[in-house]
Protein backbone atom coordinates (compact mmCIF):
# COMPACT_ATOMS: atom_id res chain seq x y z
CA UNK A 1 0.00 0.00 0.00
CA UNK A 2 1.23 3.24 -0.97
CA UNK A 3 0.45 6.93 -0.76
CA UNK A 4 -3.66 7.07 -1.68
CA UNK A 5 -4.83 10.17 -1.61
CA UNK A 6 -8.86 9.91 -1.54
CA UNK A 7 -10.61 13.04 -2.11
CA UNK A 8 -14.11 14.04 -1.88
CA UNK A 9 -14.15 16.97 -3.68
CA UNK A 10 -13.87 17.05 -7.88
CA UNK A 11 -9.75 17.19 -8.56
CA UNK A 12 -10.34 19.60 -11.58
CA UNK A 13 -7.79 18.42 -13.84
CA UNK A 14 -6.28 21.54 -14.58
CA UNK A 15 -2.16 22.54 -14.41
CA UNK A 16 -1.94 24.60 -11.32
CA UNK A 17 -2.26 23.00 -7.37
CA UNK A 18 -5.87 22.24 -6.29
CA UNK A 19 -7.42 24.78 -4.52
CA UNK A 20 -7.23 24.91 -1.01
CA UNK A 21 -9.79 23.04 0.99
CA UNK A 22 -13.01 25.16 2.42
CA UNK A 23 -12.59 25.99 5.91
CA UNK A 24 -15.37 23.46 7.34
CA UNK A 25 -13.71 20.68 4.98
CA UNK A 26 -11.96 17.58 7.29
CA UNK A 27 -8.13 16.96 6.38
CA UNK A 28 -7.12 13.70 7.68
CA UNK A 29 -4.27 11.64 7.32
CA UNK A 30 -3.91 7.86 8.02
CA UNK A 31 -0.85 6.17 8.55
CA UNK A 32 -0.88 2.65 8.27
CA UNK A 33 1.59 -0.59 8.42
CA UNK A 34 1.76 -1.79 4.37
CA UNK A 35 -1.07 -4.68 3.41
CA UNK A 36 -1.86 -5.85 6.94
CA UNK A 37 -5.30 -6.88 8.09
CA UNK A 38 -5.30 -4.26 10.61
CA UNK A 39 -4.10 -1.70 7.90
CA UNK A 40 -7.04 -2.73 5.74
CA UNK A 41 -9.34 -2.50 8.15
CA UNK A 42 -8.59 0.55 9.56
CA UNK A 43 -8.81 2.21 5.40
CA UNK A 44 -12.15 0.68 5.31
CA UNK A 45 -13.49 1.89 7.87
CA UNK A 46 -12.43 5.57 7.41
CA UNK A 47 -13.46 5.33 3.79
CA UNK A 48 -17.22 4.03 5.07
CA UNK A 49 -17.47 6.40 7.98
CA UNK A 50 -16.47 9.59 5.94
CA UNK A 51 -18.16 8.46 3.26
CA UNK A 52 -21.61 8.09 5.55
CA UNK A 53 -21.07 10.83 7.45
CA UNK A 54 -19.59 13.43 6.64
CA UNK A 55 -19.82 12.85 2.23
CA UNK A 56 -18.12 15.54 0.48
CA UNK A 57 -16.32 17.37 2.69
CA UNK A 58 -13.45 15.30 3.96
CA UNK A 59 -9.78 14.93 2.33
CA UNK A 60 -8.21 11.81 3.34
CA UNK A 61 -4.60 11.01 2.23
CA UNK A 62 -3.55 7.04 3.11
CA UNK A 63 0.11 7.07 4.06
CA UNK A 64 2.32 3.70 4.05
CA UNK A 65 4.86 3.86 6.75
CA UNK A 66 6.76 1.07 5.49
CA UNK A 67 7.15 3.02 2.08
CA UNK A 68 7.30 6.52 3.22
CA UNK A 69 9.04 6.62 7.09
CA UNK A 70 9.94 9.59 6.69
CA UNK A 71 6.23 10.83 6.83
CA UNK A 72 5.91 8.86 9.91
CA UNK A 73 9.18 10.42 11.64
CA UNK A 74 8.00 14.05 10.59
CA UNK A 75 4.63 13.27 12.04
CA UNK A 76 5.99 11.55 14.82
CA UNK A 77 3.65 8.53 14.92
CA UNK A 78 4.57 6.20 16.80
CA UNK A 79 1.84 3.49 16.42
CA UNK A 80 -0.21 2.57 13.30
CA UNK A 81 -3.08 2.69 12.25
CA UNK A 82 -2.88 6.25 13.61
CA UNK A 83 -5.74 8.97 11.85
CA UNK A 84 -4.41 12.10 12.22
CA UNK A 85 -7.11 15.16 12.09
CA UNK A 86 -5.24 18.02 10.35
CA UNK A 87 -7.82 20.72 9.85
CA UNK A 88 -10.02 22.31 11.05
CA UNK A 89 -8.62 21.67 14.40
CA UNK A 90 -7.74 20.98 16.78
CA UNK A 91 -5.26 18.59 15.54
CA UNK A 92 -6.39 15.02 17.20
CA UNK A 93 -5.17 11.13 16.34
CA UNK A 94 -6.74 8.06 16.93
CA UNK A 95 -5.09 5.04 16.81
CA UNK A 96 -6.01 1.75 16.23
CA UNK A 97 -8.74 0.14 13.47
CA UNK A 98 -11.07 3.04 13.57
CA UNK A 99 -13.52 0.27 14.78
CA UNK A 100 -15.47 1.96 17.19
CA UNK A 101 -17.31 4.38 15.09
CA UNK A 102 -19.05 6.33 17.56
CA UNK A 103 -15.42 7.54 19.56
CA UNK A 104 -13.89 8.14 15.51
CA UNK A 105 -16.47 10.49 14.50
CA UNK A 106 -16.27 12.30 18.40
CA UNK A 107 -12.75 12.47 18.00
CA UNK A 108 -13.43 14.35 14.06
CA UNK A 109 -16.02 16.33 15.56
CA UNK A 110 -18.47 15.34 13.38
CA UNK A 111 -21.90 15.53 14.68
CA UNK A 112 -24.44 12.52 14.34
CA UNK A 113 -27.68 12.56 15.90
CA UNK A 114 -28.39 9.05 14.70
CA UNK A 115 -25.65 7.51 16.35
CA UNK A 116 -26.39 6.02 19.81
CA UNK A 117 -23.60 7.61 22.16
CA UNK A 118 -21.64 9.81 19.67
CA UNK A 119 -20.09 12.40 22.61
CA UNK A 120 -19.15 8.88 24.56
CA UNK A 121 -15.33 8.61 24.60
CA UNK A 122 -15.40 4.95 26.76
CA UNK A 123 -12.41 2.72 26.32
CA UNK A 124 -12.40 0.43 23.92
CA UNK A 125 -9.80 -1.86 22.32
CA UNK A 126 -10.55 -0.88 18.90
CA UNK A 127 -9.48 3.14 19.00
CA UNK A 128 -7.04 5.35 21.36
CA UNK A 129 -7.56 9.12 21.00
CA UNK A 130 -4.52 11.31 21.57
CA UNK A 131 -4.64 15.12 21.41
Amino acid sequence: MSALPVEAYGGGGGDGPPPPPPSDMLVLRLYVTGNTQRSTRAVDNARRLLETYAAGRFELEVIDIYLHPEAAIAAQIIAAPTLVKLRPGPLRRVIGDLSDSNKVLAALGVMVSNVAGSASLSASPGAAIKP
